[in-house]
């Protein structure tokens, strides 16, 4: 793949990311559940470019020439593997949401900490 591309297939995550950690946590200041809901929604969108990512091959790993050394596309299709399931957890949370609110919590803590967890594996993913 080439780097432009995979430059900007992380970055435009990475700021999607950003943006879904910041109307969560913007949501517990603010008590509005709204912005809860837009975090959520924003991390299923998430999920949803990241299984697109990985059904349309879009990172090829290359061959392996060292035991040693873990290629760029492996890490990356691991955090896009990762964004995948944080779109899982945030259906979860939404749907936990509606039913019972307060069980709701602990996936909505759960998700900020796997999309910080993935902030900042996509930054060290991008500084190789």
């Amino acid at each position: 793949m080439e780097r432009q591309a995979f430059l900007t297939l992380t970055t435009s995550s990475q700021w999607i990311l950003f943006l879904a950690i910041g109307l969560i946590i913007f949501s517990w200041v603010e008590k509005k559940r709204l912005y809860q809901q837009l975090g959520q929604g924003t991390f299923v969108l998430l999920g949803l470019f990241a299984l697109w990512i990985l059904l349309t091959d879009q990172i090829v790993l290359p061959a392996v020439v060292s035991d040693q050394v873990v290629p760029v596309e492996a890490q990356a299709l691991s955090y896009f593997s990762g964004l995948l399931i944080s779109g899982f957890v945030a259906i979860v949370a939404f749907l936990l949401g509606q039913a019972k609110p307060r069980w709701a919590r602990f996936f909505n803590m759960g998700l900020v900490a796997i999309g910080l967890a993935l902030f900042f594996m996509v930054y060290q993913l991008q500084r190789v």
